[in-house]
């Protein structure tokens, strides 16, 4: 019998959803990998002044619960709940939002089709462009041109 994934995923969500917002975080990916009899269920929850190892704990405790009242997953699973990390690559206009006066690094295509790195200090994001201040100098990247981005350590000896 196939395992229709994106229902199961669908129905996960509607349940964990609320819960995860209810309890002052926001759920920014959710992930069903393996196989029937071998799942892991992986939600990755933020909020603005940081994710800690008991806020996993209790998300986990009370959404492994509510999943076992409601058995949206029909095989066994494995329930996993962290924080992004800083490395996460940036899938949303609120990832950038996240991220605004923090270090960033951005790769994105340029003129001729290479790529160019940048890292520095996220400004802004919106009109579709994404601004960044690298060594003192300002830079409005097109979203659609990057190809990659995602928090960096800060960069204390080369503050833009």
């Amino acid at each position: 019998m196939e395992i229709d994934r994106d229902s199961i995923v669908r129905n996960v969500l509607s349940l964990a959803g609320p819960l995860v917002d209810e309890a002052g975080f926001e759920l920014v990916d959710m992930e069903l990998a393996g196989r029937p009899g071998s799942y892991i269920l992986r939600l990755l929850i933020e909020k603005p002044d940081g994710v800690t190892i008991d806020d996993c704990v209790a998300i986990n405790r009370e959404l492994s619960c509510l999943l076992d009242m409601e058995d949206p997953i029909p095989s066994r699973y494995t329930l996993e709940v962290s924080s992004p990390g800083l490395d996460r690559p940036f899938k949303t206009e609120r990832d950038y939002q996240r991220a605004l006066g923090k270090w960033v690094k951005v790769v994105s295509v340029d003129g001729d089709g290479g790529s160019v790195t940048r890292v520095g200090c996220l400004q802004g994001i919106g009109d579709g462009t994404v601004e960044i201040v690298c060594g003192g100098e300002k830079h409005r990247i097109p979203v659609e041109s990057i190809r990659k981005a995602h928090r960096e350590l800060e960069q204390g000896w080369n503050k833009g």
